[in-house]
């Protein structure tokens, strides 16, 4: 198991919910904590909390991510450590639950959300991996139990996170033989903006409880290693790609 304690950590969408989740648990191992988010005024409510710093950042701007990691690091010392989290829906966040109708999506929604999901998911790993190799560092991706399965209300957002396992799993594989970790956690329903109406109940996973996963992965979990967390009392679990080998 690794150690975060005194390491730079870096968090696409980490104003709120699991990104803040966390950012303060890993503050509260010890870790320097950088936070990246386009809400700034809770970004710099959980940075304040955590005792770290906040970046205004899209991730979804490919320019800008080399400028962030070098002011991240001028500031905080180098990255070691990354959870890619930023994220969003493609319906509005109190519409009903109910089947999509994919003729309703704009181009506009349909491109941003692609742009968050899984371009920001790109550019963090094009930007971060040459740097966290000399230092054996660690990625932990947010994916999703839509990444993983059909779900009925949001296609899009089924399809990034499908596409984001996919990169994950890929990228891990083309790196083995380097020393860095790459690997995504895929939370079911926790409370959160994101969460639809009509899912949470009183057994709604928190942020916090799904930040553990988080970090446990940063931690100690293995390359191209994809776990799915479904609920508070039940243990999250590896899931790996079927076997189509011949042998």
């Amino acid at each position: 198991m690794d150690d975060i304690t005194g390491s730079t950590l870096l968090v696409t969408g980490g104003s709120a919910g699991l990104g803040a989740a966390t950012a303060m648990l890993a503050a509260a191992a010890g870790a320097r904590v950088a936070i990246l988010d386009v809400n700034e005024a809770q970004g710099r409510d959980t940075a304040a909390r955590a005792n770290g710093k906040f970046y205004f950042f899209d991730a979804s701007r490919q320019d800008s991510w080399s400028g962030i990691v070098h002011q991240i690091e001028q500031d905080l010392g180098p990255v070691r450590f990354a959870h890619l989290n930023a994220g969003i829906m493609t319906q509005p966040l109190k519409a009903p639950l109910g089947p999509a109708r994919l003729e309703d999506v704009t181009l506009e929604r349909f491109k941003a959300v692609m742009a968050v999901n899984v371009e920001g998911v790109f550019f963090g790993l094009q930007a971060l991996i040459p740097r966290l190799i000399p230092r054996s560092g660690a990625i932990t991706v947010t994916g999703s139990a839509a990444g993983l399965v059909p779900i009925h209300f949001d296609p899009v957002y089924a399809l990034t996170k499908h596409a984001v396992i996919g990169l994950v799993r890929s990228t891990a594989l083309a790196y083995a033989a380097r020393t860095i970790r790459i690997n995504a956690l895929c939370p079911g329903g926790f409370s959160s903006a994101l969460l639809p109406q009509g899912v949470k109940t009183e057994a709604t996973m928190t942020p916090e409880d799904v930040a553990r996963e988080v970090l446990d992965l940063l931690l100690g979990g293995e390359t191209g290693e994809v776990r799915v967390k479904l609920s508070k009392e039940r243990t999250a679990e590896r899931v790996d790609p079927p076997d189509f080998s011949l042998g």
